[in-house]
């Protein structure tokens, strides 16, 4: 099944076999529409076809109502007369409900009702909507069953495994190891991150599709863009601290608050880590980790000591210090604002 289009002909042939074998076994008249429900709306990804069928039911039932009543109504009438009033009635329902799909299936259902069983409306009628909203949940539900499509699943596991793929970028960042192979495997490992991160956008779409017509609204997918945003943020952060000039803590008198930034640094990458196994407990949304959030230990940075270190470098030298704290603060106020933004996603 590793052609999409392979695998959604073959579920919509099975759930079309399944629909036309119960509808076998029941008996009851007009089991077509049941299939052509199938037919119309299955269209690959759950959020589509739920929209599909949507629309065709509100369709089919405004076509019911209007047929049902204006034959009462204008069926003594000439039909060239009744049926146009008919179909601009249906249009006019259709048109303010905002249909697009339905609208069509609407104008079908009058014509139909009208033109072929006009003396059976009484019994058409019910099974016409009961055959069509059969035929939609089957096709809603064939894609949960049948190779259902995992577009979601993987957005999902691919933000997931991006957490991962940070942290353990920043802890390998921070081993003890000569600065420019430390450079080269991260520069290496920043491509791949990157391009991981546009491949997910890229996949997006379809996913987003999975949660319907209003996905942008939907929490989950507000917390893959939160995630998403965090991500983006962090990497060029980590590019930055590439390119920034290592500073030469112990020589300049500044073990401590080199220190203090590894433990920060650390603690981050643990942050991200902690943030992976939160989420992939459960397809739900969930809350962030309970643990206190790491915070960028300034109170280091304004000793006497460090003051006194402070005082004998260079210019040179203290942007290149000040330019690493600066990076840090801004990893510290990326896990603030995502995780404040992530707790509001649950409110």
């Amino acid at each position: 099944m590793s052609s999409p289009a392979l695998r959604d002909n073959l579920r919509l042939a099975l759930t079309v076999a399944v629909v036309n074998g119960f509808a076998t076994l029941t008996g009851l008249a007009f089991a077509m529409y049941a299939s052509l429900a199938v037919l119309s709306v299955t269209v690959g990804n759950y959020g589509n076809t739920l929209e599909l069928g949507r629309q065709r039911l509100i369709g089919t039932t405004i076509g019911a109502i209007v047929v049902f009543y204006g034959y009462r109504a204008w069926g003594h009438l000439p039909v060239l007369v009744a049926l146009p009033l008919a179909l601009l009635l249906a249009r006019v329902i259709a048109g303010s409900l905002r249909l697009t799909v339905g609208y069509s299936v609407c104008c079908f259902v009058v014509i139909m009702g009208w033109l072929t069983h006009e003396q059976q409306l009484d019994i058409w009628i019910p099974l016409r909507l009961f055959w069509t909203a059969f035929g939609i949940i089957m096709a809603l539900l064939s894609l949960r069953l049948f190779w259902p499509s995992r577009a979601r699943i993987e957005q999902r596991q691919g933000l997931l495994q991006l957490l991962v793929d940070l942290g353990e970028t920043l802890q390998e960042f921070l081993h003890n190891t000569p600065v420019d192979q430390r450079r080269r495997a991260l520069t290496h490992r920043l491509r791949g991150l990157r391009n991981s991160l546009l491949s997910l956008r890229d996949q997006r779409v379809n996913a987003l599709r999975e949660l319907g017509p209003l996905a942008t609204q939907h929490p989950v997918a507000q917390l893959w863009e939160l995630l998403d945003q965090a991500c983006e943020a962090l990497m060029l952060d980590l590019d930055e601290l590439r390119r920034l000039q290592a500073p030469n803590w112990q020589a300049w008198g500044l073990e401590p608050q080199h220190e203090a930034a590894l433990t920060y640094s650390r603690a981050v990458a643990e942050r991200l880590l902690r943030w992976q196994s939160v989420l992939r407990r459960s397809l739900t949304l969930q809350a962030p980790p309970p643990e206190p959030r790491p915070a960028l230990p300034l109170e280091c940075l304004r000793s006497a000591q460090a003051d006194q270190a402070y005082a004998q470098l260079s210019p040179e030298q203290l942007q290149c210090v000040a330019s690493r704290l600066v990076v840090l603060n801004r990893i510290d106020h990326t896990l603030e604002s995502t995780e404040r933004r992530w707790q509001a996603l649950l409110q």
